[in-house]
Parts: structure tokens; C-alpha cells; sequence
């Protein structure tokens, strides 16, 4: 993945939201600084304006696809981290194979 290629759902004054794909960290880890999408989106709004900030919100794991938030400013990072229990979440799985039980909770 490369900055122009960020999947980008929404953008607005105060929040970014991308389409992250499996294999991607969200964030820096001692390993990788430079190959996440944190720093995709850091590049990509600094391109647009050299003033851009940009805020995590939440993350995924590595090998998680979906959407992850980005604020930019700090007053909206923490409005919607303050306000993220409040939003109900969840993992949709696509599987191979037979399941036998239609519902459950895995940990």
C-alpha cells in the first residue's frame, strides 16, 4: 500500500476514515515505523497541508481488516475516544467450511 492508494471512506474538517486492509499495522511498532497506516495517513495530510495533524482514534490488529478513525485535531480524538463505548462494535468472519453453531463468542 501506498499513500495514494488509502481507501478512503470520509473525509472531513475534523476526522479522516480509511479502509484498512489485513497485513497493515494501524500504528508504529519498535520494528515498523514507516509501513503503517498511521504513517500513510500522516504523509497523505501533510501533502494536502504541511500544517495537517493527525490523531488515532482506535486500531486493528494487523491482520484485521476494517475501518479505523483518525482524528485531526485533538479535541475530536478525544470526543470520540471518550464516546467509543458508546458505539457498538463488532467482527463480521468469513469462513470456509461447515459451522456448526450459527451463533457463539469466541476469545
Amino acid at each position: 500500500m501506498t499513500k495514494k492508494k488509502l481507501d478512503i471512506l470520509y473525509e472531513d474538517k475534523f476526522i479522516i476514515v480509511i479502509n484498512k486492509p489485513s497485513g497493515l499495522l494501524t500504528i508504529s511498532t519498535n520494528k515498523e515505523k514507516e509501513r503503517t497506516l498511521f504513517h500513510y495517513v500522516y504523509e497523505y495530510l501533510k501533502q494536502k497541508n504541511k500544517n495537517n495533524k493527525v490523531f488515532i482514534v482506535h486500531r486493528l490488529d494487523k491482520d484485521t481488516s476494517g475501518i479505523v478513525v483518525f482524528a485531526k485535531d485533538e479535541r475530536t480524538k478525544f470526543y470520540l475516544q471518550e464516546n467509543w463505548n458508546d458505539f457498538k462494535r463488532g467482527y463480521v468472519a468469513v469462513v470456509e467450511g461447515k459451522v456448526k453453531n450459527k451463533k457463539g463468542v469466541l476469545k
